[in-house]
């Protein structure tokens, strides 16, 4: 007789509960358990923190599942979908070999997933807690920005180093801010050349106060005390992006930091996501017995669900207390469904809540009592040491909460990153991505936005020689040399960034011919023109660019005109392009010729009508422009570098409205005009 086969997706506390339970309980003759997780190992969240903070040893917050569970069939995979109504999980195992498995009752304790897309950038430059990996590359970077800050001699550049910035000030991000703030002080004296006062940890609060989760009266306490260790604590304050250089707020202020940590954002996992099963905010409905809305023999429970808490009919909170009861309760409804009984709905009284804040102080509500400073820093310790699901992991942590309060901690700086890799970067505009002089590391892509090519004025300050916009690379010049930056490269708006490593870069580039071909033609595009041709320099470098604006040639198209409505306008107004714009009537394309061509020869071939076809959809988009206020010089270097003959000028960067354009035919007429005297010269009148 086959084995009845209950499957629990997810090894956190909901999932390890549910699965020690049922194993417990039920005949191993008769009943076959099966977790499936994406790691083989149950992370125990709450000490991540330690971890970036050196306290611990990464392997206490890490309990292997076999070990835990004896009995229960472990599997590490990636689960690719849910079918609740032919009971069947697919997922992927070695080699990413697609797998199936049936089941008779299902467990989803999946939990949900981090969220770094809540705001721009934050998934290029900003470090997530989730996982031992997360912990582990913070701490690693928070040691490398140390080491930095000692051999810098640049103070600005010191203090951007020493600079931590931490958004959230829920559990984790008050945590974690007093586990890096304690870090780097605490190292400061192995290290010569930095002071206290260029130690900056920030953390950014969305709220008027810190830790929402627990009394006024220790929300207070805790903000107070983080501030007397040297924790900056901005309240009412969100994130608007996030760059290789800080944060932006929704004030408008920026904050420079060199590490950014996010503690805030979760999203639904994508098979969660798919299940054709009622959600309430990415989160599955369950019966009060946690059985998944509609479904017998499917359940849900912990952070992928909404279970609703009997004892105060609220929706349960995502934290470990709670999984953990969840999973408990769960496996007893189980069992009572195989025998035939009624299930019971979930109902507990919450316990407490504790939070370390760094300086061996804490904040705790247990059993209706409020404490803080040490002894809840103590009695945060002791319990959560007796939470570590095995004796052998209790002793260890034991052994290095013991160690770090009698010795230093661990300094140690393990690189995470062994080989080079292709990422996304994010700038706010005018950020320095590399300055003339800098080392050559990477080669990079513009994915949105614009950039500017620097190199030293005459004077003061920097010239800008050309503009760059999306589909454009630079870099690759002192790469190919072997050499630093001959010139510097500055974000002209905000811009992202694909960054290719360098290693990368030489066997892309040295394998592809058609790329040697393209690295070629910009190597000698970009050669300096001008020193074969001073005088012409000399002659545009004291005119205005206002000199030659020119008024657009016909009035520019809004973004939303019908093709059918654009096509005669070409004839009409004998123009072989129009400006297109959008309904705040900033720049947002050019509309062409080959545009039109296009557009009718894919309708001739598919057959299709043009009648919903906009100007948005066909319109080149990648258009660099220049401003007002640029020099005649940088207008002639951007159409060479791109090679147009026509440039649109807009009145800002940040505004975008046309104020003309400018032609290359006027700019080298203008030039001949001043130099043909000085080459063919009046002959004298007699």
């Amino acid at each position: 007789m086959p084995l009845s086969r209950i499957l629990i997706i997810g090894g956190g506390f909901s999932g390890v509960k549910c699965a020690k339970v049922l194993r417990a309980r039920l005949p191993r003759d008769r009943y076959e358990i099966v977790i499936l997780n994406r790691e083989n190992h149950l992370v125990f969240h709450p000490l991540l923190a330690e971890v970036v903070g050196g306290s611990i040893n990464p392997n206490a917050t890490a309990a292997p599942l076999r070990q835990m569970l004896p009995g229960v069939h472990c599997h590490t995979v990636e689960v690719q979908e849910v079918d609740l109504k032919n009971q069947s999980v697919k997922f992927e195992k070695d080699g990413g070999r697609p797998a199936q498995m049936a089941y008779d009752h299902l467990v989803l304790a999946s939990g949900v997933g981090p969220n770094l897309s809540v705001v721009p950038g934050m998934s290029d430059h900003a470090f997530p807690l989730k996982t031992v990996g997360d912990a582990l590359c913070l701490s690693s970077h928070v040691m490398e920005q140390l080491e930095k800050a000692e051999l810098c001699d640049d103070a600005e550049l010191r203090r951007w180093y020493l600079s931590y910035i931490v958004i959230g000030g829920g559990f984790s991000g008050v945590e974690v801010a007093g586990e890096i703030n304690d870090l780097v002080r605490s190292s400061r004296r192995f290290f010569q050349n930095i002071s206290a006062d260029e130690l900056t940890v920030t953390l950014i609060h969305s709220r008027d106060q810190i830790l929402p989760e627990v009394s006024p009266s220790l929300r207070d306490f805790a903000q107070r005390k983080m501030e007397k260790t040297g924790i900056k604590i901005l309240l009412g304050e969100r994130v608007s992006q996030v760059t290789s250089a800080g944060t932006g707020l929704k004030s408008g202020a920026r904050l420079r930091g060199a590490t950014v940590v996010c503690t805030i954002g979760n999203v639904t996992l994508p098979f969660i996501e798919r299940l054709d099963s009622p959600k309430e905010r990415g989160k599955l409905i369950t019966e009060p017995d946690m059985r998944i809305a509609g479904f017998e023999n499917a359940w849900a429970i912990g952070d992928c669900a909404q279970v609703i808490n009997s004892y105060d009919d609220a929706v349960c909170p995502p934290t470990g207390q709670f999984a953990e009861r969840q999973g408990g309760q769960v496996a007893r409804n189980i069992i009572r469904a195989l025998r035939g009984q009624t299930t019971r709905p979930f109902r507990f009284k919450q316990l407490g809540q504790l939070c370390a804040i760094g300086g061996h102080s804490a904040v705790a509500e247990l059993f209706g009592m409020r404490l803080s400073g040490f002894l809840a820093w103590f009695l945060w310790r002791t319990i959560y040491l007796m939470k570590l699901p095995s004796w052998s992991g209790r002793v260890k942590l034991a052994f290095d909460w013991t160690w770090e309060l009698m010795f230093s901690r661990d300094l140690a700086h393990l690189k995470t990153n062994v080989t080079d890799r292709v990422t996304n970067a994010y700038y706010n505009a005018g950020a320095i991505i590399f300055a003339q002089g800098d080392p050559s590391a990477n080669f990079y892509v513009i994915k949105k936005g614009e950039v500017e090519v620097l190199r030293p004025a005459a004077g003061d300050g920097d010239e800008v020689i050309t503009v760059l916009g999306p589909g454009d690379f630079f870099g690759e010049m002192a790469l190919l040399e072997n050499q630093p930056h001959r010139k510097g490269v500055r974000a002209r708006s905000p811009v992202e960034v694909l960054v290719m490593g360098k290693d990368v870069f030489s066997r892309i580039s040295g394998a592809l011919t058609p790329l040697k071909e393209i690295f070629a033609a910009a190597l000698r595009r970009r050669t300096d023109i001008w020193q074969h041709l001073p005088r012409a320099h000399e002659v545009l470098q004291h005119e205005p660019l206002s000199t030659f604006i020119e008024p657009l040639p016909a009035e520019p198209l809004n973004e939303n005109v019908l093709f059918d409505q654009a096509l005669p306008l070409f004839s009409k107004k004998k123009q072989g392009f129009f400006f297109v714009v959008n309904d705040q009537q900033q720049l947002a394309g050019i509309l062409t010729r080959t545009d039109l061509l296009r557009v009718v020869e894919a309708a001739a071939l598919n057959k299709r009508g043009r009648a919903d076809i906009r100007l948005k959809d066909i319109m080149e988009t990648d258009i660099i422009a220049v401003k007002s206020d640029d020099s005649a010089i940088l207008a002639v270097s951007t159409m060479r570098e791109h090679g147009v003959k026509k440039l649109p000028v807009v009145s800002r960067e940040d505004n975008k409205r046309l104020a003309g354009y400018v032609r290359i035919e006027q700019l080298m007429d203008f030039v001949v005009q001043k130099v043909r005297p000085e080459i063919y010269p009046a002959e004298p009148t007699t």
